[in-house]
């Protein structure tokens, strides 16, 4: 960890208040309602989730009471038209809560339908309850993100009451969750863990939260992804990114997220997938500007060390992203979303300040 006698640094807490975790943990969802005097929970959701699989009504049952409303339009990257539509329906049904199940899209949508119902904060808003069903972290997250369907690029949100009051990790809602779209968004996690790691604003606190999810990640991912039934697997998936995001607040993201924000919504990516295509690139360029920080995330991989100089050693880390990335049969190029070379400047000007600009480009050419 270094002189920690000359170390300072700033660690800021969301306000989430409670999180529960483990195998049929979503049946304490009618005491949080209770608790925060929901009697009209509104359940903000996608379309798979509630044709496809029996979880709305597992929600429901759970609840203990009759649910105000369920919208499921929620697409990948939260079109604009969505969240306005989900909005309108939940103030229609004078929800008096917001339940999201999903992943990311889900879950950002429900915290920007909390921010338009609230005019920004200037009334109360309503509490949210998330359940995610896959890897992504939105959970655990003050921002928000939703794509103007007229440009195709994403438009942001920041503010740490966006995040939800209370979270659900059951793994058993995550079973019926696409084994591609488990994974990636494991490797999504994995990219916050990483990049927590290689901050420049790197803390003891965040560093031990972080390499332990890289450790459980490493573990448990290919595994729960080809055994969805494997719940103590997945539950220790699920525990990697809680960890994964706790410092994110606090020591921010990198280049792998930054490209992944560019490319994800105007090509339509995924951004679990846009993370498969990105991270250990940006690693193997880390490699080059210093040493420490791979090696420790190396470790927690559980790489093989001895014998190496510490630029091998370095390079080892991202190497095991890779070997993840193909274990999980999601190796791609930035040419299988029609990404070209002439879209490579535009893609590098926009993921990075000039300073990081040469890099940026570097990664997304070793990519394509």
């Amino acid at each position: 960890m270094g002189d920690l006698g000359t170390l300072s640094g700033e660690y800021s807490y969301l306000p989430i208040e409670r999180v529960h975790f483990g195998q049929r943990s979503i049946g304490r969802l009618s005491e949080e309602l209770d608790r925060l005097g929901s009697s009209r929970p509104f359940l903000v959701t996608g379309k798979t989730i509630a044709e496809q699989t029996d979880l709305c009504q597992k929600v429901e049952d759970s609840a203990g009471r009759k649910l105000a409303g369920i919208f499921s339009g929620i697409k990948q990257h939260a079109p604009q038209s969505g969240i306005l539509e989900a909005t309108r329906q939940a103030g229609l049904a004078n929800a008096d809560a917001l339940i999201s199940l999903g992943g990311g899209s889900p879950i950002d949508s429900a915290k920007i339908v909390v921010k338009e119902l609230s005019n920004d904060f200037a009334r109360p808003a309503l509490p949210h309850i998330a359940i995610p069903t896959t890897l992504s972290a939105a959970e655990f997250s003050h921002a928000a993100g939703m794509t103007d369907e007229g440009s195709r690029r994403k438009v942001g949100f920041r503010d740490p009451r966006l995040v939800p009051r209370v979270v659900f990790l059951d793994p058993e809602a995550t079973v019926p969750t696409p084994a591609w779209l488990w994974g990636s968004s494991g490797i999504r996690s994995l990219d916050h863990a990483v990049e927590a790691v290689c901050s420049p604003r790197h803390q003891p606190f965040v560093d031990v939260l972080a390499l332990e999810a890289i450790r459980l990640l490493f573990e448990n991912l290919k595994e729960s992804t080809a055994d969805p039934s494997d719940l103590g697997k997945r539950l220790a998936c699920q525990m990697a990114a809680w960890m994964s995001f706790a410092g994110v607040l606090s020591v921010g993201t990198g280049l792998s997220h930054a490209i992944g924000r560019t490319i994800g919504a105007t090509w339509n990516i995924p951004h679990g997938i846009t993370s498969c295509l990105t991270l250990a690139e940006v690693m193997r360029m880390e490699a080059s500007r210093g040493s420490d920080r791979l090696i420790l995330i190396a470790k927690a991989e559980g790489r093989k060390l001895d014998g190496l100089d510490e630029k091998k050693a370095a390079l080892e880390a991202s190497l095991g992203v890779d070997e993840l990335v193909r274990a999980l049969g999601l190796s791609k190029r930035l040419g299988n979303y029609g990404i070209t070379r002439d879209d490579l400047h535009r893609i590098a000007r926009e993921s990075a300040g000039s300073e990081d600009y040469a890099i940026a480009l570097q990664v997304l050419e070793a990519i394509l």
